[in-house]
């Protein structure tokens, strides 16, 4: 996550993080002690209940057409600030002050300009209730990595707080209440619930779908199988031939296993080089010739990481078969891993079935 925030952020922002980190609590003259960012800092003092500027950097003063040192910020005309603004900077400056944790997000406003701008704003606690605020415009970033997309639509509807270890700690405030359309939040979704380099179900929504279609099992007294999958031998292709090879090996077993599953079969990552397959309305033989199909489709490939370069795939599978004792996903799993030890024991490369 640490990794994820620092290609997220704004490099400028986070320098200033790093700097207020480094500092602690800088009640004597903020302005002064983070100098590199004066124009671009806001620095908040308490005042009677509201917020006054006691600094309030040149970049918002151009953008804003206005220098508001000295105003307080909750007499400022609408035109100034508008009310659903006030309302998050309010929120903001208490929460911060309340915790003492750091607060990121964006925001997008006209600013003056015909077109839109797009700013990331870290807020500070700098000691005496006073608090630092460092804004930035950035550029918006197309990124093809699922992890990095989220956290891009998360920050642009609501404050993160940031954890000590450069990550994101939680959520300042309720998704839901700040995705102003149901798009918004039907995005956010798919988001969190797929994995980013492959694109399938991640672990915790593969639970979930899994668990769906085992509880409609139950119900209906139907079959219900799970497959474990590993893929042989990851560990040395990464060593050999880099992650990023790994990564693609990672698409190309992913693609595999899609053509040889049925369109209503539920595929998941849920480790490293670890998958599972949750197979509704079917019973032993029938997992059996799909897990021994699958195992086919991988040994068939070819994966090529850079020119003149290639190397096999195979994947050992461990399958378990829904019993009347079973009430969890977990329960399956669990067996499905056993039996997939043991292909791994015998050989690698072969499907095994729960004992």
């Amino acid at each position: 996550m640490r990794d994820l925030v620092a290609r997220v952020m704004d490099s400028r922002l986070s320098d200033l993080l790093c700097q207020w980190r480094r500092d602690g609590m800088v009640a004597a003259d903020p302005a002064g002690r983070f100098a590199a960012h004066a124009d671009h800092l806001l620095v908040i003092e308490a005042e009677g209940g509201a917020n006054r500027y006691a600094h309030y950097g040149k970049a918002f003063a151009a953008c804003f057409g206005t220098d508001l040192t000295g105003q307080v910020i909750d007499l400022l005309p609408p035109d100034i600030l508008p009310a659903d603004r006030r309302f998050m900077l309010e929120f903001e400056y208490g929460f911060v002050r309340r915790t003492g944790r750091p607060l990121w997000r964006s925001y997008t406003a006209l600013f003056g300009h015909d077109l839109p701008q797009t700013w990331q704003r870290l807020v500070l606690p700098a000691g005496d209730g006073r608090l630092v605020v460092g804004a930035y415009p950035v550029r918006e970033t197309a990124s093809g990595d699922g992890a990095e997309a989220l956290l891009r639509l998360v920050i642009d509807r609501v404050p993160v707080i940031l954890a000590e270890d450069g990550g994101v700690e939680d959520m300042a405030l309720s998704l839901g209440a700040f995705c102003d359309t149901s798009r918004h939040a039907a995005e956010l979704e798919e988001l969190a619930s797929r994995d980013s380099l492959t694109g399938i179900a991640n672990r915790r929504h593969f639970e979930h779908l899994a668990g769906l279609e085992l509880d409609h099992a139950r119900r209906m007294g139907r079959s219900f199988a799970l497959m474990a999958l590993d893929i042989d031998h990851f560990k040395r292709i990464n060593d050999t031939w880099g992650h990023a090879a790994g990564d693609e090996a990672l698409k190309a077993f992913t693609n595999a296993c899609r053509g040889a599953l049925r369109e209503y079969d539920i595929l998941g990552r849920v480790g490293g080089e670890e998958f599972a397959v949750a197979l509704p309305n079917t019973g032993p033989d029938g997992a059996r010739v799909i897990a021994e199909r699958l195992r086919a489709a991988v040994a068939e490939l070819v994966v090529r990481p850079a020119k003149g370069q290639f190397f096999d795939l195979t994947v050992s599978v461990g399958i378990a078969q829904l019993r009347d004792t079973d009430t969890a996903v977990a329960t399956l799993l669990e067996r499905a891993d056993q039996a997939l030890y043991r292909a791994k024991n015998t050989g690698r490369n072969r499907v095994v079935s729960e004992g």
